[in-house]
């Protein structure tokens, strides 16, 4: 699993990997990330996940719209990279169930920036 914090800027970001992850340990992984940003006891954190390469399954959806519930208000942004086609449309599903939407991106480094702006 693949959950560190970095730097860009002078700016701490929670990086969040998928990548070449099986179905269980990313369902594993968006439980430590959710945990892990609310162990900070802040609502200003910027998250950036990367979704790059990843096969995305049902049970994986329905639990990242559950952990986004309790995330995403500890989050004062939020990007995602590595979606495309159909992944983009389910990420809109997502975002309806959650309090505040991932923006998504093409790049990591669009992202970071968009993160620090």
């Amino acid at each position: 699993m693949s959950i560190e914090w970095i730097s860009h800027k002078g700016n701490k970001i929670l990086y969040v990997k998928y990548t070449g992850l099986s179905p269980e340990a990313m369902r594993d992984q968006v439980k430590s990330a959710t945990q892990t940003i609310i162990d900070t006891k802040s609502d200003q954190n910027l998250v950036l996940t990367d979704m790059q390469e990843c096969f995305v399954d049902e049970a994986f959806l329905e639990l990242s719209k559950q952990q986004g519930k309790l995330s995403l208000p500890h989050c004062s942004k939020s990007a995602i990279v590595g979606l495309t086609g159909v992944k983009k449309l389910l990420l809109k599903g997502v975002n309806a169930f959650t309090p505040k939407a991932r923006e998504p991106f093409d790049t990591i480094e669009e992202a970071k920036e968009w993160l620090v702006k």
